[in-house]
């Protein structure tokens, strides 16, 4: 009888052992039930269904809207957004405009031709991209900088006028802002910049706004985002800028970066045959991350291999 007890107590605790690993794992799945977006994509893994795409930088007049047709419209349920590269505040020549923004991007895309690539794909948003690094005109090539104008409140007039024409003629959505080059620091750059996209969201002139840091410049925008982060859609941080050659150092940065941005408006972004990771180590890296979309740039030089990056990172962004 004490042996039979004792076989006895094995039994009993033997089920209680199953009972208890059965509770955990049924909680486990429950857990990652929990963490599952329709899909099976976790939400420590998880990624939106945007793409932005930078076009018209090079001012390779050869370049049409129509020439992402094939692409975008392969992807009906992912989100296209194509600022245009770039309008500056300043004349053919340099002389800085004081906030009234002219189109320098390829003349090809032209206000008709937008409307009617909106209108054909309903998933498409076209922005204004603002500044850039360099101004290309006539041959020439010129920084250009963001100066502290005299009045930061003339200097916001004039843009949202220039830039509400620019919506108007371009049939636009909202405005991304690039500007790379601080020479003379940046005391009114926040005010400007921050008072500007509210205007022009307040007024419905826009309803969508990104900024576009990197490793020199992210403390500056930082600010920014401090600032008016609440009329800030999307953060196309330049992660090829940042001297990034490995996966796990594209992670680290990305990871770095969220902490002075919200991760939830925060892209990947990835440079046409440039700078960091390419191809597929871009892919297995933002495989790896929680992040709104893909920023890629540009249009421009992956139109000679007929957009293979913009459809690899589509695939991946509604796989």
């Amino acid at each position: 009888m004490a042996r039979a007890c004792s076989n006895t107590m094995k039994f009993g605790s033997a089920a209680i052992l199953i009972a208890m690993v059965m509770a955990i794992v049924v909680n486990s799945n429950v857990v990652a039930a929990s963490r599952q977006y329709p899909g099976g994509r976790s939400l420590l893994q998880s990624h939106g269904t945007l793409l932005i795409d930078y076009m018209g930088a090079s001012g390779d007049t050869s370049l049409q809207f129509s020439d992402l047709q094939g692409t975008v419209s392969a992807f009906p349920t992912l989100d296209f957004i194509f600022p245009l590269s770039f309008a500056i505040d300043a004349d053919a020549s340099g002389n800085t405009q004081n906030g009234v923004f002219s189109p320098y991007w390829s003349t090809s895309l032209d206000g008709a031709s937008a409307q009617a690539f909106k209108q054909q794909n309903p998933n498409v948003k076209l922005m204004v991209s603002l500044a850039g690094f360099s101004q290309f005109v006539n041959g020439n090539t010129q920084n250009v900088n963001w100066y502290d104008p005299a009045s930061t409140t003339d200097w916001v007039n004039n843009a949202v006028s220039s830039i509400t024409g620019l919506v108007s003629t371009y049939n636009l959505d909202g405005v991304d802002v690039d500007y790379e080059n601080f020479p003379s620091g940046s005391a009114t750059f926040t005010t400007c910049i921050g008072q500007l996209i509210s205007n022009l969201k307040s007024a419905g002139t826009i309803s969508v706004a990104s900024i576009a840091p990197f490793g020199s410049t992210s403390s500056i925008y930082a600010d920014l985002f401090s600032n008016y982060g609440s009329s800030i859609d999307y953060v196309n941080y330049q992660f090829y800028a940042d001297g990034l050659n490995t996966q796990s150092d594209y992670v680290n940065d990305f990871n770095t970066v969220s902490a002075s941005f919200d991760p939830a408006k925060l892209l990947a972004s990835v440079e046409v045959n440039g700078r960091g990771l390419q191809g597929n180590d871009f892919i297995a890296a933002a495989q790896q991350l929680s992040i709104a979309g893909v920023m890629i740039f540009d249009v421009d030089n992956s139109k000679s291999s007929n957009f293979a990056l913009e459809q690899s990172v589509a695939t991946f962004l509604t796989s």
